[in-house]
Parts: structure tokens; C-alpha cells; sequence
């Protein structure tokens, strides 16, 4: 918890993710680590990064509440979220057979940033966000479900 704002009481929760990882023998495009989209980093299309042999990853993201309200005879809450992501690929994109990240000139790096709505309800996380990149690209993403 980290009470640093929000518009109603509730849970405000500073959410950090690291994540790498690396592929021992050949690296073939469908098995490779895919760099950018809603699950790894907002702002950027999937695969927009690299596709890679290797990778690290990291996400900090603020969440705080909005308003709660009735609904079906549920509490449902509406949070906010403010989120910085960013992923390398180490440079390893040449070393996936074919280096599709190469042929389609990936940057290999990146990262992005903005803000969401999440609302819990009865069958889960329910997330709208807004992202922008490093390269000036924008993403709307609409999921349900938590990211991690």
C-alpha cells in the first residue's frame, strides 16, 4: 500500500513487475519472446518491439480507487491506474532463425506510459487503458482480467 492519492477510500497500491528470460538452443520465431502489446509493453502493437531471444521487462504501476457504487446487487469498484512499462530484448533479435525483428527493422527497446480505468466485478478485472510510446505510437487497450 502507498497512500498517495485517490478520490475515494480503498486499497492505493504501488504494483511493480520484473520479468526476463532467455532460450537455450534455437530460438524459432513462434517459441520467441514477443516485446510490446497489453501484456508486456502498452503503447506499443504486439511484437512492435522485438521478437527475441532474450528479454527483460519491467512495469510500475499506481492504482488507486475512483468511486465504488451498487449494481446487481454487487459492489462494484472503479479504480485508476497510472503505469510505466519498458522491455529490451538484449540485443538477441538476430538470433531467432529468420531475425523477423530484424527483417521488419524493430528498435529492440522501448517503453510506454499512461492511465486506466479498472473496475472489479463479479467475473473479474475489467480494464480500459490509454498508452503512449517513446516513438510517439498511442494504444487503447480494452481486457478483462489482471494483467499480473
Amino acid at each position: 500500500p502507498v497512500p498517495l492519492f485517490g478520490f475515494t477510500k480503498g486499497a492505493k497500491t504501488l504494483v511493480l513487475n520484473l520479468q526476463g528470460g532467455t532460450i537455450l538452443g534455437d530460438a524459432i520465431p513462434y517459441d520467441s519472446f514477443i516485446l510490446g502489446g497489453a501484456s508486456s509493453v502498452r503503447g506499443y502493437d504486439l511484437s512492435e518491439i522485438s521478437t527475441a531471444r532474450s528479454f527483460i521487462q519491467a512495469t510500475a504501476e499506481y492504482r488507486y480507487p475512483i468511486l465504488a457504487f451498487n449494481a446487481f446487487k454487487n459492489v462494484i469498484n472503479v479504480g485508476g491506474t497510472l503505469f510505466i512499462d519498458y522491455a529490451t530484448d538484449l540485443g538477441t533479435a538476430d538470433a531467432v532463425i529468420g531475425q523477423p525483428a530484424v527483417a521488419r527493422e524493430r528498435p529492440g527497446d522501448g517503453f510506454g506510459y499512461g492511465l486506466g480505468l479498472r473496475t472489479l466485478t463479479p467475473i473479474g478485472a475489467v480494464r480500459t487503458e490509454f498508452a503512449l510510446n517513446d516513438e510517439g505510437g498511442t494504444e487503447f487497450i480494452f481486457t478483462v482480467g489482471d494483467r499480473f
